[in-house]
């Protein structure tokens, strides 16, 4: 179902590709294409922050707070005088799974809801955040650090989209072939099945969370080389935009499946369709609008879909030739 599911993506991608082409004349220009692929890994690599918890039937809220959070740290390492820049990203890194390791635990140990809990961490890692900085944003960086967000490989792919092509890889990987995917897979498929069967939920769910705070990280180390400085605020509309990829790509609300695969597929057809948009001349507040009609259309779809409101037609026609 879920190999069916991701075909039908790549179709409709396809078309979607095909259809802003039509559309807008310098949609296909070397310049728009270099363009999005500097722009899709930001929110890309959230999304794929946002999938592990779900796939073990939880959610995280706190992946723009964690990658501001981090990306903030890194940045004042580097604007230190005479201080250890090259400690940055490695702090940067250990922030993001410090964050995740409070989500984790709020959810294993104090059994807290994990959109309860995520939600609450997020007002927390973004507090720290602006007491850290006041408010401002922190700038200066280096060139060596910021460079990574502004070149491309052979003149023509975007560095960031290859670190987001990498983690995607990595955290298929990951999920796919690993332990700790295989259970983080039981553990939202079927909870008190995993705890029956003997697997560690608690231990489980706090690498599961903390494995999404550092791919959070990256996603601010991202932001933070490509726009040269660190704030508080940054990627505040992503939150949406993350959750609605995920469940575009067929990851499942309640836990047990989805695939990275589908969610790079939901990233690139949300990127072509805010491009295509832009070209079109069509605001920042109509695109709101679209994506969070997309995301009702999308679980209205498959509740239907979950609960037999499609195939109840063709089950009352049985019933009356009976």
């Amino acid at each position: 179902m879920t190999k069916g599911y991701v075909a039908g993506l790549g179709v409709i991608t396809a078309a979607i590709f095909a259809a802003m082409s039509l559309a807008s004349p310098g949609f296909l220009t070397f310049d728009n294409l270099n363009s999005m692929g500097f722009q899709f890994p930001e929110f890309g690599t959230l999304a794929l922050a946002v999938l592990p918890t779900m796939i073990s039937g939880g959610i995280d809220l706190s992946v723009v707070s964690t990658a501001n959070l981090a990306s903030i740290v890194a940045a004042t390492i580097m604007h230190a005088e005479n201080g250890p820049a090259w400690a940055a990203v490695p702090c940067a890194l250990l922030i993001g799974a410090a964050c995740g390791c409070l989500n984790g635990s709020l959810v294993a140990f104090l059994e807290l809801p994990p959109i309860l809990a995520t939600l609450g961490t997020m007002q927390l890692f973004s507090g720290i955040a602006i007491v850290m900085t006041h408010g401002a944003s922190v700038t200066g960086l280096p060139d060596w650090f910021t460079d990574f967000g502004i070149t491309s490989l052979f003149g023509w792919i975007p560095l960031p989209t290859v670190i987001f092509a990498l983690v995607a890889l990595a955290t298929g990987l990951l999920l796919t072939f690993s332990e700790l995917g295989v259970r983080s897979r039981l553990l939202g498929a079927n909870p008190v099945g995993a705890r029956f069967a003997g697997i560690p939920v608690r231990a489980v769910t706090v690498k599961i969370y903390m494995l999404s705070g550092v791919v959070s990280s990256l996603a601010g180390l991202i932001v933070l080389a490509r726009v040269n400085s660190a704030n508080a605020d940054y990627g505040s509309s992503y939150l949406l935009l993350v959750i609605l990829i995920n469940v575009l790509a067929g990851v499942s609300v309640t836990g047990g499946f989805g695939s990275t695969s589908g969610v790079v597929l939901a990233v690139i057809a949300l990127q072509l369709i805010s491009s295509g948009l832009n070209f079109l001349s069509v605001s920042n507040f109509a695109r709101d609008v679209l994506f969070g009609a997309l995301l009702v259309l999308a679980m209205a779809g498959r509740a239907a879909v979950g609960f037999g409101v499609i195939r109840m037609p063709r089950a009352l026609w049985r019933m009356r030739k009976i």
